[in-house]
């Protein structure tokens, strides 16, 4: 696991609409910062340096690759979609 700490998001019209391509609302990615979540490195070669993995209100795993902003706290999601079994065997 990595030592990254995300305080909150940065989140713009282009990142929503990849959410959205995968049935998530924005409020879903938010709230995977009020819960318990893992973030680890994410696969080498992609855009998205780290992977966030939380469940939101309704118990529904959901994964956020995400990528540093200019503040180290702040980080910018960019897709999300619901786990893969895979995703979710790693926060369970």
């Amino acid at each position: 696991m990595s030592t990254v700490t995300v305080e909150t998001f940065l989140i713009d019209e282009e990142n929503e609409e990849k959410f959205w391509a995968h049935g998530i609302r924005r409020t879903q990615v938010v709230q995977r910062l009020d819960g318990p979540h893992s973030i680890k490195k994410n696969r080498k070669q992609r855009r998205a340096s780290h992977l966030l993995v939380g469940r939101d209100g309704q118990g529904n795993c959901i994964a956020v690759p995400i990528e540093p902003t200019h503040d180290r706290t702040v980080w910018r999601p960019v897709t999300a979609w619901y786990c893969k079994s895979n995703d979710a065997e790693w926060l369970d």
